[in-house]
């Protein structure tokens, strides 16, 4: 059975006893070894002794943060750390899998900070959008005819894209007394 599904039907009560206390070991041995990981860490140099290639920046990487790398699996890191070798295929398998996607996970939360944070950016009433460069005709056409105030509401405006938010945003910015936020965005 799925972890997740697991843990929904936990929620709801319809896990049997012994599936509980399996899952619940599954999980703190996880989580377990996953603090492990994250508190194992090495330099590149040292990193490259062990047969590991990494950019030269001599920032220090978790043994979690390697494992998000293509190239390195879970053996090039118990060869770092050869007590890494007793962990059970299933717990290594899920924490391979949860640490390559850590990284697409931490960069959507700064994706999502980002649009809450540039929610209530104040589109100039008078903007010309016909003369913004880098927009679509149609993108254009649909700002004109809804105007909106802010960039938060230019963000709900059927096919406005990612791409022309960040050049509307950069423009709200860029001109004085642009860009400020609307407060009752804020509430």
């Amino acid at each position: 059975m799925d972890e997740r599904l697991t843990g929904k039907g936990l929620e709801i009560g319809c896990v049997g006893s012994q599936r509980e206390r399996h899952f619940r070991r599954s999980q703190e041995e996880i989580g377990h070894t996953r603090q492990r990981l994250q508190a194992l860490a090495l330099t590149p140099q040292e990193a490259a002794r062990h047969g590991l290639e990494l950019n030269q920046d001599g920032i220090r990487r978790t043994a979690y943060q390697l494992l998000s790398y293509p190239s390195i699996g879970w053996s090039d890191v118990a060869r770092v750390w050869p007590d890494l070798s007793s962990v059970s295929l299933t717990v290594r398998e899920r924490l391979e899998t949860d640490a390559t996607y850590a990284v697409y996970l931490d960069r959507q939360q700064a994706d999502i900070a980002a649009y809450r944070r540039d929610e209530g950016v104040v589109l100039t009433e008078g903007i010309d959008f016909q003369g913004l460069p880098g927009l679509s005709n149609e993108i254009k056409a649909k700002l004109d005819l809804v105007r909106p105030k802010t960039l938060g509401q230019a963000a709900r405006i059927e096919g406005i894209t990612p791409a022309a938010l960040t050049l509307l945003a950069a423009h709200a910015r860029k001109a004085p007394g642009r860009g400020t936020r609307n407060p009752e965005s804020l509430s």
